[in-house]
């Protein structure tokens, strides 16, 4: 990414933060081949995150399926973070002249206070706040290329978390953290599959924090890698 644009983009994440107010976090993502990173980010409180935080399993998985190519952007998705469930996130592609992906400015609104505000009024007239479970919080699908579109039901929350721990919690599921939870080296490689399609090995000491999680070498994550790759080219 050029510098100028760097630097408007660092620049508009300040702008946004400090007008749009506390309620909507403004995180710029820089997308590199070695490694991604949070380039700038306001309004923190609602995730948590710093500049040292790693993407999101979600956006992982559009940089993955190469979603940029189908849209220049994603909106009104579901997201969680520090207990915090009521968060709608938008993100938009920041691409070069020849449509390669450079970074994502994303937008989490967290919308507690305005849906409390609406039960209340519904309350004064008497009415169920029924309607407020069918809002469109899910993926636009037509933002959306249709494989995308249906794999991410309804029920798909976007988790904005702080270490990779809690990305590969949410892609393989909380038991994988349990230390009864044995594995043999069949379920190993098939987990670090999964990781793979998701892009989590995208991040920053993601092979050291599989490994951990795996209670595996480094060398033995690698050598899964290598195992999976082929049985995919077959």
């Amino acid at each position: 990414m050029k510098k100028e644009t760097f630097n408007q983009y660092v620049g508009l994440v300040c702008f946004l933060g400090k007008t749009l107010g506390p309620n909507h976090e403004i995180v710029f993502h820089v997308i590199e081949e070695e490694q991604s990173y949070i380039a700038a980010i306001e309004n923190n409180s609602i995730s948590g995150r710093t500049k040292n935080s790693p993407l999101t399993g979600f956006a992982l998985e559009l940089i993955k399926k190469k979603e940029y190519l189908k849209s220049d952007y994603v909106t009104n998705y579901k997201a969680k973070a520090n207990g915090v469930n009521h968060i709608q996130g938008s993100t938009f592609f920041i691409k070069d002249n020849q449509g390669r992906l450079e970074g994502m400015l994303c937008i989490n609104t967290n919308y507690t206070k305005y849906k409390t505000i609406a039960q209340d009024i519904l309350q004064l007239i008497n009415a169920k706040d029924d309607v407020l479970d069918s809002e469109n919080n899910t993926i636009n699908p037509n933002q959306l290329a249709p494989s995308t579109a249906q794999e991410n039901s309804d029920e798909f929350v976007e988790v904005l978390s702080s270490n990779i721990k809690d990305i590969i919690s949410d892609i393989i599921g909380p038991s994988i953290f349990d230390e009864n939870f044995l594995l043999n080296q069949e379920a190993k490689i098939h987990i670090v599959e999964q990781l793979e399609k998701k892009g989590i090995f995208q991040l920053k000491g993601a092979v050291s924090q599989v490994a951990e999680v795996l209670n595996v070498s480094e060398p033995s994550v690698y050598r899964y890698l290598k195992i999976v790759a082929k049985t995919n080219q077959a």
